[in-house]
């Protein structure tokens, strides 16, 4: 399924409601950018932001906040680890 047949069906977005988003994104994300700003190494901070994403994407039915995820993990391993 891509983006645009997400965004056009609906049982998608009934299994990820508002709620279950933020839950997910905090069991899985809480942490990630302390854990990327503090890690020893950038490749450390790769595997961390590997491992968080993976595990989210297990979970999260949904492909447009798995990208969303995605994104701001790259933009975080930008910001700190050059």
């Amino acid at each position: 399924m891509d983006f645009n047949e997400e965004l056009l069906t609906d049982e998608r977005f009934e299994r990820l409601n508002t709620h279950r988003q933020s839950e997910l994104i905090a069991e899985y994300c809480s942490d990630i950018e302390d854990r990327i700003r503090s890690a020893s190494s950038r490749l450390e901070a790769l595997r961390f932001a590997e491992s968080s994403c993976t595990r989210f994407e297990q979970t999260c039915p949904s492909a447009l906040v798995r990208k969303a995820l995605e994104r701001h993990v790259e933009k975080l391993i930008l910001q700190y680890w050059k």
